[in-house]
């Protein structure tokens, strides 16, 4: 288990800020941008997976402009279906004070996406066409030991992060007219950023069920929020809902990364990952530039925890990230 302090309940408390990992959340992640909060990126990121489907959403505020997207994919088929819309200025959406306090919402026409903090953990509410296909309903998500880090990007920027995989989740959610099993396993990336002009990253998350029916979550990262060593400070998995700090990994991407083998190895990690599709995007609008390849598909390997236990993946559904922004 995590040896780390617990979080303290502000980023910055005078002329101090709270520079490390802590076990738990920030509940004030007052983080500051040179040139103001139009500066900031912020995001909040869930996922559900269940027996049948793994779904996927985000809202991300980049303060000239916004981004909502969600994705479905149907686990037998390999199907997916997709939305996502971008608001001028950030309007309709709402980032919550922290990912402990408030609600995060995203309001536009007949689309809601609604992320609020309870005392236990999360309510989840999406109202959603995604591809013409109708995705509404709720879920609630019981938190478990999250990993709160906050990291130093460059003298007066500071990037903080709430990570949490393998959560449970109690899932009332219908696609297009079918309800989806109400038992799933929840995923949270939630960010505030004095972010770097130009950023780029490796992500690898899954939520799963191990074989003796223990809950697996794991979140591997590259290139953002490293140390000297180059290893990611936010390389964590999570038994049960326990915190288990990791070190780095490298990510050997294949020339076609939508469909071929990645290969994701360090101390604690030696995970082969097997895309069966992929989200894709390039934005381009002048001052934020972005452009991502995020597959979803199949891990498989061992994961050696800091103690020297060691785990073997069986194929494990999750995603992964390869990602570089101008923003």
């Amino acid at each position: 288990m995590s040896d780390l302090d617990p979080a303290p309940s502000c980023l910055c408390e005078g002329t101090e800020t709270h520079i490390g990992r802590f076990k738990g959340a920030i509940a004030h992640p007052n983080v500051t941008a040179p040139g103001g909060a139009w500066r900031l990126k912020e995001w909040s990121y869930f996922s559900l997976a269940t027996d049948t489907h793994f779904v996927a959403f985000a809202v991300v505020q980049l303060g000239y402009a916004a981004n909502l997207f969600c994705y479905v994919v149907d686990r037998r088929s390999r199907a997916m279906w997709q939305t996502e819309a971008l608001s001028p200025l950030g309007r309709g959406l709402t980032i919550a004070e922290s990912s402990r306090h408030g609600t995060t919402q995203w309001v536009r026409g007949a689309t809601r996406v609604a992320m609020t903090a309870t005392e236990l953990g999360w309510h989840l509410e999406l109202a959603l066409q995604l591809d013409g296909k109708a995705l509404n309903g709720t879920a609630d998500v019981t938190q478990g030991e999250g990993l709160a880090l906050a990291y130093p990007l460059a003298p007066g920027r500071v990037a903080y992060t709430h990570k949490d995989a393998g959560m449970p989740a109690r899932v009332q959610l219908n696609f297009d007219g079918q309800p989806l099993p109400h038992a799933g396993l929840a995923t949270l990336d939630w960010t505030r950023s004095a972010a770097l002009r130009t950023t780029r990253w490796n992500w690898a998350s899954t939520a799963t069920l191990l074989p003796d029916g223990r809950r697996l979550g794991l979140n591997l990262s590259a290139h953002v929020y490293d140390d000297a060593q180059g290893a990611s400070l936010e390389n964590a998995l999570w038994l049960d809902g326990q915190l288990h700090v990791l070190g780095g990994v490298t990510f050997s991407l294949p020339a076609s990364p939508a469909v071929e083998v990645w290969h994701i190895r360090g101390d604690h990690v030696d995970l082969a990952f097997s895309p069966l599709g992929a989200r894709q995007q390039r934005v381009n609008l002048g001052l934020v530039r972005s452009q991502f390849v995020q597959p979803y598909g199949h891990f498989a390997g061992t994961l050696r925890l800091p103690d020297g236990g060691q785990l073997s993946l069986p194929p494990a559904f999750g995603v992964v990230e390869d990602h570089f922004a101008v923003w």
